[in-house]
């Protein structure tokens, strides 16, 4: 699952950190591996249902005008990709839309 931003001007590092804010909100054990100053691997994880670990990989990286979210999952059920596309993707449109990652 991709998402990209361009012509948004947005503060790559203030938007890695509200994405850590928001898996560590939901119960996620999160580590950030940066790779280069705009170039960030958020690598997720929980107990699922069942004591599955569930694990999710986010990459951001580009720059302020262009840049691309990709997320990987592996043993996520239906509830948390809806989780992934309505409320963490949804709301880090809506703040890229309103500005907030400026």
């Amino acid at each position: 699952m991709q998402k990209a931003f361009i012509d948004k001007n947005i503060n790559i590092q203030k938007l890695v950190q509200d994405l850590q804010n928001s898996l560590s909100i939901d119960g996620w054990e999160v580590r950030i591996n940066q790779y280069s100053q705009n170039d960030y691997l958020l690598r997720g994880q929980k107990k699922g249902h069942f004591h599955k670990v569930e694990e999710i990989l986010i990459r951001v990286r580009g720059d302020p005008d262009n840049v691309l979210i990709t997320i990987d999952e592996e043993n996520i059920g239906t509830f948390g990709r809806a989780w992934i596309n309505l409320k963490l993707l949804g709301e880090i449109e809506r703040k890229v839309n309103d500005g907030f990652y400026s």
